[in-house]
């Protein structure tokens, strides 16, 4: 076993990702914006820091309280919807640029904060939770502006992690996890929290170093971008 970081980890996939490495034998680094909401989290076992990912000096700031500890597994998790209803004609600028700071930036800047870290490992693997709504070939309505257009950054940061941190022996990748009963989605979907932690984990176990960059679905399938 090793040591995973899980960010947004005081609900939904984040809190369940916490949840079963720690029921796996792993040591869980998870983040969280605010402590007074992680009573569950707390629950679990988990090293519990608190981070806002869209603040680059927060995550600074984190990755100096981790300084020389060894990460095998980086899950950034932590991601925002901004209000589904909205087209670009009307979405929120400061919204927008929020949601890209936390699902597009908070990757990117957390990732090479943290790459001394990854590389004491034997099998050091990062990833993002991407969505297919973030593919151009799914963007064929008005709404969901927001995440659809930050979503779509944040897989092109997946494929320029996977290409830079190749040479340091560090697979980057990118994960769908389906569309999940989780407060994101109001409680619907079509799979539980459970079953889809389950199934990533399983893919993040079978990553290898020719996978970098690529989005793989919840199966281990590779979702095309394009």
């Amino acid at each position: 076993m090793g040591t995973v970081l899980v960010t947004g980890a005081n609900r939904g996939l984040g809190l369940e990702f916490a949840r079963q490495y720690r029921e796996a034998g792993w040591d869980v680094v998870a983040t969280c914006r605010n402590m007074s909401t992680a009573s569950e989290l707390a629950g679990t076992g988990a090293q519990i820091f608190q981070l806002d990912v869209s603040m680059p000096e927060d995550c600074q700031r984190f990755a100096q309280e981790l300084a020389g500890r060894r990460l095998d597994l980086v899950i950034n998790n932590a991601g925002v919807m901004g209000e589904s209803e909205c087209s670009a004609l009307d979405a929120d600028p400061d919204e927008w640029m929020g949601a890209f700071r936390t699902n597009a930036l908070a990757p990117a800047i957390l990732t090479r904060l943290l790459v001394d870290n990854l590389k004491q490992s034997d099998r050091p693997v990062g990833a993002t939770l991407g969505s297919l709504s973030g593919l151009f070939s799914n963007m064929n309505s008005p709404d969901l502006a927001i995440y659809r257009s930050t979503k779509a950054a944040a897989h092109a940061v997946t494929i320029s992690l996977g290409h830079a941190l190749k040479p340091f022996g560090i697979t980057y990748v990118g994960l769908r996890p389906g569309r999940t009963q989780t407060a994101m989605t109001g409680g619907t979907g079509q799979y539980s929290v459970e079953s889809s932690v389950s199934a990533l984990r399983g893919v993040l176990e079978s990553v290898s170093p020719e996978m970098a960059g690529l989005f793989l679905d919840r199966t281990g399938e590779i979702c095309p971008y394009s």
